[in-house]
């Protein structure tokens, strides 16, 4: 069983590493020096600056409409980047299994147009920093949690291999609504990833700060419309959890806004803001956070 990884950016570099201990594995990148680099060099992992293995992986340039011919495409990619590939995405075939890794939820608006191949979507909750075009820092072990995508099943060839060979190191973890399971992961990105960008600190800080963690719950609290009543008190610990676990890394998007890349802000408040238009709730923090990011990558290309 083949495994065919569109992007070679963290997360990308990250599965294809650990996908290669039980799969023959192909990454797809964009750039002909990064190309360049994975044809000569093994894909590294770091855990504290210590390298924990390398592994070799097959490698090719990714152009629109490339017919992808393995069993399991997976897609790591960030939100604004899926326009770009959803032409080879939709010339998939039945026997062929796609795995979305995005942020947020606005994809799911592009994956109801793939009717050919069966859908799985997926939720990382580990922590990864590219380091260099072949070199991927493990900054919090996590799993990986899946689910199918409109009756898509998750009782596969590749799930079992995944769970009996991998789950060491690797884990998974399988959920029964995708919807819930992605609307957890959105609230934690919504509030850890564009407060952290804006205050320019670390996940923990959130935490340690009692202005951050009062604005913190202020914002949950706007939110919180998306969770049943009977979960606002769980999903407010384990937003508060995760931040602790992961108090020492930075988030995704301040990274991005760091070194002047795009951010997923739109995939993320972006689409909550959406949600909340849809239901006539007014969400002026969320609103304030969502420019605030959108002003930030302005700026931030002007130099």
């Amino acid at each position: 069983m083949r495994i065919g990884i569109i992007g070679a950016g963290a997360i990308g570099l990250f599965y294809a590493y650990q996908f290669s201990a039980a799969f023959p594995v192909t990454i797809y990148v964009r750039r002909t020096d990064q190309l360049v680099q994975l044809q000569e060099k093994a894909i590294r992992l770091l855990d504290n600056n210590q390298v924990l293995g390398e592994r070799s992986v097959s490698v090719k340039l990714l152009h629109k409409e490339d017919t992808l011919i393995e069993d399991v495409i997976v897609v790591a990619v960030k939100q604004y980047a899926l326009d770009d590939i959803m032409s080879s995405l939709l010339n998939l075939r039945d026997h062929q299994t796609i795995l979305f890794l995005q942020n947020g939820m606005a994809h799911l608006e592009l994956v109801k147009n793939i009717t050919s191949s069966q859908v799985i979507l997926g939720v990382v909750e580990h922590g990864v920093k590219k380091e260099d075009d072949v070199t991927v820092k493990w900054t919090g072990k996590g799993s990986t949690k899946i689910a199918g995508y409109s009756g898509a099943s998750t009782d596969s060839l590749f799930i079992e291999k995944w769970k009996q060979e991998l789950s060491g190191n690797f884990p998974i973890q399988i959920c029964l609504n995708f919807e819930n399971m992605l609307k957890e992961k959105l609230i934690v990105n919504a509030i850890i990833n564009p407060l952290t960008s804006l205050y320019n600190v670390k996940n923990g800080v959130l935490l340690s700060n009692p202005s951050f963690q009062e604005t913190m719950k202020s914002l949950y609290d706007e939110i919180a419309f998306l969770v049943p009543e009977e979960s606002k008190i769980k999903m407010w610990e384990h937003i508060q959890n995760i931040c602790q676990k992961t108090a020492e890394n930075w988030s995704s998007m301040q990274r991005d806004l760091e070194q002047a890349r795009e951010t997923e802000v739109d995939a993320i408040l972006g689409y909550i803001i959406f949600l909340a238009q849809q239901k006539g709730i007014n969400v002026p923090l969320t609103e304030f956070l969502y420019k605030s990011i959108k002003g930030l990558e302005s700026n931030n290309r002007k130099f």
